[in-house]
């Protein structure tokens, strides 16, 4: 029988997974695992406490900014430009589409559109399955 590990964060003892060949050091529970991280993020950055301090100015002196560089690239590739914009342009029109006149949810009687005819109807039953939803419907005289 494999033997048991005590988490050093909640002390529950718990069997060590045997995939992980002595390595698993917390229980598995979500707070062990997120307090073992910030423990060892915490511990990494006291072994190298100017890592983020100096990379982040090294590379902006070497590459730039983002806006610089979409700048360059936009001047470079008109092409780019001109697709963006159309894209841009057609996702913003999809979202101008007028609704429907709105219906109450109590209300028995919709306006439904199918195949570009318009018609009312008469909702006579309702029924549901876990997936799908069954309506029968009646045409609607008026």
């Amino acid at each position: 029988m494999p033997k048991q590990r005590r988490c050093p964060f909640c002390r529950v003892l718990f069997i060590p997974d045997p995939r992980v060949k002595g390595r698993q050091t917390t229980c598995g529970r979500q707070e062990c695992c997120r307090e073992r991280k910030r423990q060892s993020n915490q511990h990494w950055r006291a072994r190298h406490p100017d890592y983020f301090r100096d990379m982040y100015p090294q590379q902006k002196d070497v590459y730039g900014t983002r806006a610089e560089y979409k700048k360059q690239y936009r001047k470079e590739n008109p092409e780019y430009v001109r697709r963006n914009a159309a894209a841009v342009k057609k996702h913003r029109a999809r979202g101008r589409i007028a609704d429907p006149e709105d219906v109450s949810p109590t209300s028995c009687d919709l306006l439904l559109s199918i195949w570009g005819q318009k018609g009312n109807v008469s909702i006579t039953h309702v029924s549901h399955t876990s997936r799908d939803i069954f309506v029968t419907v009646s045409p609607n005289d008026t």
